[in-house]
């Protein structure tokens, strides 16, 4: 009997050590959102994470991805989650997306100087523009692909230094991002937003349909639901950007 219960004992302690070793694999594009330090990522959105985590005794592995690879790696369950990232309905086929946590503005910018009316998306047709590789607008954007003349790129200090040198007349990006990015690179007074805006984007956490910790998006939504609710979460959204941008923060 005493050989049973000791057999029992050390079984439970073995699987509580598994248990407390389980890693979600997180992967992220650098952003305002999330950071890469080395082979880690970091940021507000991360602190959140694995304090949720935390509690199921779990705690993040970050992967260091292309971003194709990522969404490539979410479909097939090689990578758990990306913390960072818009809904689309082709991406809702193998990801499962949590509430939202931000609203992010897409804009037209432009050389300082070089505004154009822009009112519809027919207002863009004819001239030269810059977007980020990969990048998801809005299902009508899609729809007027073919009639733009767009050429992707893949960072956007690129795409700056191209419409700075007028080798674009425009680009579509999120507005918090590259204006900070403009900041970084001390360039925000060569660029301007136009004022219509071509969209609002919900930014989500979404997991691998194919991962054992998809079950996390109900306690997610759950810590989201309190967070809007005593206002943390758009306090941890102001101090996001703050640190971003660079600015003096009391956070």
């Amino acid at each position: 009997m005493i050989k049973i219960l000791l057999s029992i004992i050390t079984l439970c302690y073995f699987f509580n050590i598994v248990y407390a070793n389980e890693k979600i694999k997180v992967s992220s594009p650098p952003s305002i959102w999330v950071q890469q330090q080395g082979n880690t990522l970091k940021g507000p959105i991360i602190d959140l994470l694995n304090e949720i985590f935390s509690e199921y005794n779990l705690s993040i592995e970050s992967e260091i991805l292309p971003w194709a690879r990522a969404v490539s790696h979410m479909k097939s369950g090689l990578l758990d989650m990306i913390p960072v990232i818009f809904y689309t309905d082709d991406r809702s086929k193998f990801m499962k997306f949590t509430l939202p946590y931000t609203q992010v503005q897409t804009s037209v910018f432009v050389p300082k100087g070089k505004k154009f009316s822009f009112k519809t998306l027919n207002d863009l047709k004819g001239r030269r523009g810059l977007i980020m590789r990969d990048d998801s607008i809005s299902s009508e954007f899609k729809k007027f692909l073919p009639v733009l003349t767009l050429t992707r790129i893949v960072q956007y200090k690129d795409i700056l230094k191209m419409l700075i040198d007028n080798r674009a007349d425009y680009a579509v990006a999120a507005k918090f991002g590259f204006i900070i990015e403009s900041k970084k690179l001390g360039l925000e007074n060569e660029i301007e937003a136009l004022p219509m805006p071509i969209s609002y984007r919900n930014l989500h956490f979404a997991f691998s349909k194919k991962s054992q910790f998809v079950k996390y998006v109900t306690i997610i939504n759950k810590k989201l639901k309190k967070m809007k609710a005593d206002g943390s979460l758009k306090k941890m959204i102001d101090k996001t950007i703050c640190l971003a941008a660079g600015c003096k923060s009391e956070y």
